[in-house]
C-alpha cells in the first residue's frame, strides 16, 4: 500500500514542486471509474476532436459542464478561442473510436471512423452516441498543464439504453449493473444497523 499524506520537510525538498510525485496520485486517480466521450468542435471549416475523460456535470440550472483539456492537445487550441462544442458519451462498442481520438489518428482521419453528423454551423456530433450534449463556453480557467472548460448545455440528444464506455486503471471497462441479490443483501444489512 502508498500512503498519500503529509510529508516531513527533508521529503518535500527532495521531491521538489510536487511533494506526492506522480506515482501515488496517479495510483488513486486510476481507482475512477469514468465514462469516455470524444470532444468535437470546429474552426475554419476544419473538425476537431478528442477523447476525453475530465468531464462532470455542473449544474443543472442552468444546464452546465465542465471539461479539462491539456493544453498540449490540437483541440485544446481551438477550445481556447472560446464558442461550442459537442461532448458526445460514448457506447460500449465505441473502444476504437475512443483509440482513435486518443492519438492513433491525427486530424481529420480521425473523423473517418464512426457515424459523424454535423450541425447546421458545422459542428460534429457522434450520430451513434449515448448522448451528445451540444455546449457553449461560458469560462475559461487556466490551471497549470490544463484548462478548465465551463459550458453552458444548449441541447443534448439521448439514445435509448444505457451502455457507456468506461476507463478504469488505464483500461476500457463496461458497466455491470449490481445485481438484485446484492441489493438485498445490502437492504438486510442496513435494516439489521438502523
Amino acid at each position: 500500500m502508498t500512503l498519500i499524506g503529509p510529508i516531513g520537510e527533508e521529503e518535500q525538498a527532495a521531491a521538489g514542486a510536487n511533494p506526492l510525485g506522480g506515482g501515488p496520485f496517479r495510483a488513486a486517480m486510476r481507482r475512477f471509474a469514468t465514462t469516455v466521450s470524444i470532444v468535437t468542435c470546429a474552426h475554419g471549416g476544419s473538425r476537431f476532436g478528442m477523447s476525453a475523460t475530465a468531464i462532470t456535470s455542473l449544474s443543472l440550472d442552468p444546464p452546465s459542464l465542465l471539461v479539462c483539456v491539456n493544453k498540449s492537445a490540437a483541440t485544446h487550441r481551438v477550445l481556447s478561442r472560446g464558442g461550442r462544442f459537442c461532448v458526445n458519451v460514448l457506447r460500449s462498442v465505441h473502444v476504437g473510436l475512443s483509440q482513435a481520438f486518443s492519438g492513433r489518428l491525427k486530424g481529420e482521419d480521425r473523423f473517418r471512423l464512426g457515424n459523424w453528423g454535423q450541425t447546421e454551423e458545422g459542428l460534429p456530433f457522434l450520430a451513434d452516441a449515448q448522448a451528445n450534449l451540444f455546449c457553449e463556453i461560458v469560462r475559461i480557467v487556466d490551471y497549470e498543464t490544463h484548462t478548465i472548460f465551463i459550458a453552458s448545455v444548449y441541447f443534448a440528444r439521448v439514445q435509448e439504453g444505457v451502455d457507456p464506455l468506461l476507463y478504469q486503471d488505464g483500461k476500457y471497462a463496461i458497466a455491470v449493473p449490481v445485481s438484485d441479490d446484492q441489493l438485498e443483501k445490502t437492504d438486510s444489512i442496513l435494516s439489521a444497523a438502523g
